[in-house]
């Protein structure tokens, strides 16, 4: 997957989350400010829209064939037998949702959804409410260029959009992904490339968020979805999040196991 160019690999990405780089000479390792967490690089959706954002129109095909170990995602790695801590540790300084788990040369991909699913069965609880975690929805209009979406998306630190007019539909980082690497656009950028991006808002897929009463962030758990970008919308219309799950309660020192 390291020297693959960005075209094969982000078509990847249409189908899993993120992909491990095989660390070594072409990534050389990244210490972290945070000395119990360690690093390994992982090629994911961020990376490739940051990419396209700091890219001109006229270096899309360069963008598209330059290799993914270009442009790594370092994420948390551990061991089997790591504490869980650490695990949370790293989800909350890396402020990436997956970490690598390793055991005897396998490895393997731990998520928040994860941890979502040991909350909505009651082995970890929260013992907060709704209100504690959720945040306004980030919104853009269906005319905007989908480049201008990207961009919020990178300078707000955020992977999903809600639609102004979009009856409570969102875009995310995934959806992106989705519409970049379809078919019908890698034919626009192998006979075009300037236009891979072209199009609004309003052209890409979007996505339904759920829905959770306003109040138990455990019940909450149950309703998310198992999607990396899935979301709930709660009665007052604020979002929560896998992040807001687990990682909010974790650093408020109250998800606890049960």
């Amino acid at each position: 997957m390291g020297n693959d160019p960005i075209l094969l690999a982000g078509s990847l990405l249409r189908y899993n989350d993120v992909h491990f780089l095989p660390a070594g000479k072409d990534i050389p390792p990244r210490k972290f400010e945070v000395p119990n967490v360690t690093l390994h690089p992982a090629f994911g959706s961020y990376g490739i829209l940051k990419k396209v954002a700091s890219s001109a129109k006229g270096d899309y095909y360069k963008t598209l064939w330059s290799k993914a170990v270009e442009i790594p995602t370092w994420i948390g790695s551990c061991n089997f037998d790591s504490q869980f801590e650490e695990v949370l540790e790293a989800f909350s300084s890396t402020k990436f949702g997956g970490m690598r788990v390793t055991r005897s040369g396998e490895e393997a991909l731990l998520t928040l959804g994860e941890v979502v699913g040991l909350i909505s069965e009651r082995r970890l609880s929260t013992h907060m409410l709704t209100d504690d975690v959720c945040s306004i929805p980030s919104a853009i209009a269906g005319d905007q260029p989908i480049i201008e979406a990207i961009k919020k998306m990178i300078s707000d630190n955020i992977r999903r959009l809600f639609v102004q007019g979009g009856k409570g539909r969102f875009i995310s980082d995934r959806t992106i992904i989705e519409y970049m690497f379809s078919p019908r656009r890698l034919e626009i950028a192998r006979d075009h490339p300037e236009e891979w991006i072209n199009g609004d808002v309003s052209e890409l897929p979007t996505k339904v968020p759920g829905r959770c009463k306003t109040g138990d962030l455990d019940e909450a758990a149950k309703a998310m979805g198992k999607a990396p970008d899935d979301c709930l919308t709660t009665d007052e219309w604020m979002v929560i999040s896998r992040w807001d799950l687990v990682v909010k309660p974790w650093r408020a020192r109250k998800l606890t196991a049960e």
